[in-house]
């Protein structure tokens, strides 16, 4: 009985001094064998493997993961402080104030993260690929060495590796394009190519929608101009389509815009410009998802379909599609046709190539802006 009582005292009096605070398994600094302390500061440098330079605008993230139990402790939760790289590579932690509180509350260990698009992650306590352990981590002077992403690797592999809170998954985010045909076994080499080669099958969209299906449903008696929307260029991930009518005005037009990216990435880029887009209206018409959006005289229609990973975007303007039907129908027609969209044949990607850039950036706002579809 006293000795549960002590165990009490001793409990009460530990919460109302502050956590505990675990003993790092890394040093102060690189040339020092004293022990960190893992609340920080922390301080470093992020440079280039290859050419010793200075890596600019890097995300760096630092967690602190906190426990709480005696006897089996549990998680209780985590801190993260994140900045970026200045111009000379350098980064700067802060001594970390927010504690846990409570009785048996700990501060269990400290995580640091770098990431830059081109770039292998880097992880304070183990390595890619491989996961070994590092051991060249300290909480002052630390020299972080980024190295180049190699054609070998796979961005699903990387991504389960990295990890990170909700600013490093943002900075990833155009990963999860590549990580779902990774997994989906579409992504990386094919047998029997040369090293360094990327087959690719591009994605082709031509037979969703025709000029004479536009001018079925709309009632048009022009002629279009049938071409590429000049936003991004086309890729396994993504292909458009630009019906330009004839001397005729921009709200004549219609636009076509498909991105492949499988179901993460498809859902991840259908809420990305669901959030982006003006005046975006939800309406459940088309796919799983679907919603409405209008800049100008330029109309917009949204859906996603999980399933197939695809997100279709389609834009006409109000010269063209006179009511909102229209586009819906239009929009129909196009999801239908989802199931047969055929492969162009494969192209190789040069020797060397980071099987990462042929990703698309963030897509622009579909309408990405006034008059424009």
């Amino acid at each position: 009985m006293r000795a549960a009582v002590a165990l009490v005292a001793l409990l009460v009096g530990a919460g109302a001094c502050g956590p505990m605070i675990e003993r790092p398994p890394f040093p102060a600094r690189p040339d020092s064998v004293r022990p960190a302390e893992l609340l920080g500061p922390y301080d470093g440098k992020v440079i280039d493997s290859d050419t010793e330079r200075p890596v600019a605008g890097a995300v760096v993230a630092a967690s602190w993961a906190f426990e709480r139990g005696v006897g089996v402790p549990g998680p209780a939760g985590a801190e993260e402080v994140v900045t970026q790289t200045g111009a000379d590579g350098r980064y700067a932690i802060p001594v970390l104030e927010r504690l846990p509180t409570g009785l048996s509350a700990r501060v269990r260990h400290f995580t640091l993260i770098v990431y830059q698009r081109g770039y292998v992650a880097w992880r304070s306590d183990r390595r890619f690929p491989g996961r070994q352990p590092r051991r060249d981590f300290s909480q002052r002077g630390n020299v972080v060495r980024l190295e180049r992403w190699q054609p070998t690797y796979t961005h699903a592999q990387h991504l389960l590796f990295m990890g990170g809170g909700a600013k490093i998954q943002e900075a990833a985010a155009w990963e999860a394009q590549q990580a779902s045909l990774d997994l989906e076994g579409e992504g990386g080499t094919t047998a029997g190519a040369s090293p360094g080669t990327r087959l690719v099958a591009l994605l082709d969209i031509e037979g969703l929608l025709s000029d004479d299906e536009i001018r079925g449903v709309t009632g048009y008696v022009g002629t279009f101009d049938k071409g590429k929307l000049a936003d991004l260029p086309t890729t396994e991930f993504y292909d458009s389509r630009h019906f330009k009518a004839q001397n005729r005005p921009e709200s004549f037009d219609v636009g076509l815009r498909v991105w492949r990216l499988g179901t993460a990435g498809a859902e991840a880029q259908y809420q990305k410009l669901a959030k982006e887009l003006p005046k975006a209206d939800l309406t459940d018409e088309l796919g799983d998802a679907s919603f409405r959006a209008r800049a100008g005289e330029i109309a917009g229609l949204v859906f996603l379909v999980r399933d197939r990973g695809v997100v279709v975007s389609l834009t006409c303007g109000t010269g063209q599609c006179t009511e909102q039907g229209q586009l819906l129908t239009l929009g129909k027609l196009v999801e239908s046709r989802l199931s047969d969209l055929p492969a162009a044949s494969p192209l190789p990607s040069a020797p060397g190539t980071d099987p990462s850039s042929s990703s698309p950036s963030p897509a622009p706002a579909a309408p990405p802006a006034e008059g424009t579809p």
